[in-house]
């Protein structure tokens, strides 16, 4: 299988969220968070508006996630993120914690000093 040129390609962009959820033994499944996602960008964009998007779950661990998409899509998806708001019966909150352009600098920059600084100051 050939692959297009760079110039045809769009870019990848990563989105680092948390699933803030009210109910405290609550766990979401990866895939459930998946398809609310491509549920909430279906019914607002329609088929033909979300299949360019190319959204993908890359990771989630039961309260922080990222998402892959085109760049081109990325407000698009933004939005479906934002608008997630229960899950298996129980109200959640979802906060995009940012953006970024690689995964490895997603990971470092929102999940992993996130994490640190929320232990550090005994939010939790």
């Amino acid at each position: 299988m050939r692959r297009l040129p760079s110039s045809l390609r769009h870019r990848k962009r990563y989105i680092a969220f948390r699933l803030i959820a009210f109910k405290d033994d609550f766990n979401p499944d990866k895939r459930d968070v998946a398809l609310k996602i491509l549920e909430n960008l279906i019914s607002l964009f329609g088929e033909t508006g979300s299949a360019h998007s190319g959204v993908w779950l890359e990771y989630f661990n039961g309260e922080y996630g990222i998402v892959k998409c085109n760049s081109v899509a990325l407000d698009k998806v933004k939005m479906a993120i934002t608008l997630l708001n229960e899950m298996d019966g129980v109200r959640v909150l979802p906060v995009i914690l940012g953006v970024s352009g690689t995964i490895k600098k997603c990971k470092i920059k929102y999940l992993e000093v996130f994490k640190n600084a929320i232990t550090t100051d005994g939010i939790r």
